[in-house]
């Protein structure tokens, strides 16, 4: 047998397309038949729905396999905990106080100052710088 090359989906339509023209056919030539009351309709009905269950058989006959493909399961593993880092302590420094060398203050004791006096004497009547000090108000 010769096999051509011919895509699935062409030849899904051209299997659709078989099977409605054949259907088509089967109505058209059941519809010839002359028709006449009593059990002739029933046999005509089953015959009809013969057609369509064996030309569903024969559409699931020919239509291929579906294939099944599995993704690649992924697992997610968290990240391994960070390695320890060991670190050295920081050296201890002391520092010795600033040496300050500074004379000692010299104390020089003064004897306070004399004690001042004074007083004025005058008699009123003298120019004041204020509005309310002035007479004749």
């Amino acid at each position: 047998m010769v096999r051509m090359n011919i895509s699935r989906d062409y030849e899904r339509n051209f299997m659709k397309k078989l099977i409605a023209t054949l259907a088509a056919l089967a109505v058209v030539a059941g519809g010839m038949q002359k028709a006449s009351a009593g059990d002739r309709e029933w046999a005509t009905a089953g015959k009809i729905l013969t057609g369509v269950v064996a030309g569903a058989v024969i559409a699931r006959a020919v239509e291929p396999a579906p294939v099944y493909t599995y993704q690649p399961v992924t697992y997610y593993a968290p990240p391994p905990p960070p390695a320890p880092v060991y670190v050295q302590p920081a050296p201890v420094v002391f520092y010795a106080p600033p040496v300050c060398v500074r004379p000692a203050p010299v104390v020089v004791y003064a004897a306070p100052p004399p004690p001042v006096f004074s007083f004025s004497i005058g008699f009123g009547g003298g120019y004041r710088h204020w509005p309310h000090h002035r007479h004749g108000w």
